[in-house]
């Protein structure tokens, strides 16, 4: 499999509307308003096909925000064991922050994961590896039910 390259991916808007990751980045730069910022990822299959949706949401507290997104289509036969596939979200979500790190704190920075840690759910099988992934790379770890913009908002654009 082919490593995915990030700012070769289209980019888009809230509005669907192709910009480009760096006019993610532009967004970001010249925005003076403090933002959070979210990172998530979730996958489907579709035919022979497995989907990767990312998303950075760019949320200010008490106001709103908005986000961008990107997919990436690769060989479902890739990804036919479920934990690869669930740590292939982990990579790509943490990539994706390590890209905006020069754009803000970690502090400020949350990785959602869609993972349950609840053990009656396939996911949790990976939930000590990937938290401790994203953790040990100094950001903050969010996972269900709280982890929205991998489990609500990528989940919309994985599909």
């Amino acid at each position: 499999m082919k490593p995915i390259n990030l700012e070769s991916l289209s980019w888009c808007n809230a509005g669907s509307k192709v910009v480009g990751f760096d006019k993610v980045l532009d967004f970001i730069r010249k925005n003076d308003k403090k933002f959070e910022i979210h990172v998530g990822c979730d996958s489907h299959f579709i035919r022979d096909k497995c989907i990767f949706a990312i998303v950075i949401a760019l949320y200010e507290p008490g106001k709103g925000g908005t986000y961008f997104f990107a997919r990436s289509r690769v060989l479902r036969s890739d990804f036919l064991n479920m934990k690869l596939r669930l740590l292939k979200e982990v990579e790509l979500s943490i990539a994706t922050a390590d890209k905006l790190i020069g754009l803000q704190n970690r502090e400020d920075m949350f990785v959602h994961l869609d993972i349950n840690p609840d053990t009656r759910f396939k996911s949790s099988q990976v939930f000590t590896s990937a938290t401790s992934w994203v953790k040990s790379q100094g950001y903050n770890c969010v996972v269900k039910p709280d982890s929205w913009a991998s489990s609500w908002l990528a989940d919309a654009y994985a599909k």
